[in-house]
């Protein structure tokens, strides 16, 4: 059986990634190439798992739970969406449901249902925040196709497009200032863990958007404190098409198996 193609996982993949590991591990899983254990181990990443609702009373672990439901259904992959606000294709299922993964920001997809997360609430207590798995049915599904070559295409003329319209702004002095954080976010895509069997131009795109990712994250946090609400505004315009092309290209990479497994 295929091994894993990298095991250390970063906060960000755990907080907002677990529907992707889901997405990837579980297909791999229901395509028989890597072990139920597999794929809790890469979803949880040692955090433990608490089902919120729509699970049945006293499961251990409801991303278990889901996958032998999917199994038994006749499931042979699962698919994800990254839904923000404006964008909410690929979503199913109740408004309830849509709504709550709108707001975490991620879901993953099987026949019947899908679930959705989020770490929980953080408290003096909580040494280590658990994730919290909500499953909802979603009978009518809808797909998001992208195909990875256009993925990729379009998230390297987005990073072009991107570099050339900040440098005509000459926003690089403010990323100069955070140089060495910025030198850490491109290292992101390092920190994959995804099954062997995934498919590599797949993990070659997920690694430059999770980089991208990483970059976008810090620019929004802005460690110097010195840019204005009018440069943040216009910072945030700038990197719109970049934050676009971003998701679609995960999108396209974490789903990868399936489009293979369609043609």
């Amino acid at each position: 059986m295929p091994g894993r193609a990298g095991r250390s996982v970063s906060l960000c993949l755990v907080s907002q990634r677990s529907c992707a590991q889901l997405a990837a591990w579980g297909t791999a899983w229901l395509q028989g190439q890597v072990s139920f254990d597999d794929v809790l181990d890469a979803v949880s990443a040692g955090r433990r798992s608490l089902a919120q609702s729509g699970f049945a009373d006293g499961e251990t672990h409801p991303v278990g739970s889901a996958l032998t439901d999917w199994r038994r259904s006749g499931a042979t992959s699962l698919r994800l969406a990254l839904p923000v606000p404006g964008d909410v294709r690929g979503l199913a299922g109740t408004a309830e449901f849509r709504d709550l993964a709108l707001g975490n920001g991620q879901a993953v997809f099987g026949p019947e249902f899908g679930l959705t997360c989020a770490l929980s609430p953080r408290t003096a207590s909580s040494a280590r925040r658990s994730l919290c798995w909500h499953r909802g049915q979603a009978t009518e599904q809808q797909p998001d196709y992208l195909s990875i070559a256009d993925a990729e295409h379009d998230l390297a003329e987005a990073i072009r497009e991107t570099a050339s319209l900040l440098a005509r702004r000459d926003a690089p002095s403010w990323l100069t200032d955070v140089a060495p954080a910025l030198s850490n976010a491109r290292r992101a895509g390092e920190r994959l863990e995804l099954p062997a069997s995934h498919p590599p131009r797949a993990v070659r795109v997920i690694a430059q958007a999770e980089r991208m990712s990483a970059v976008l994250a810090l620019v929004d946090a802005d460690p110097t404190g010195e840019v204005t609400l009018a440069g943040m505004a216009e910072r945030g315009q700038a990197l719109m098409p970049l934050r676009v092309a971003v998701r679609r290209a995960l999108l396209a990479g974490y789903n990868a198996t399936v489009e293979v497994g369609a043609n």
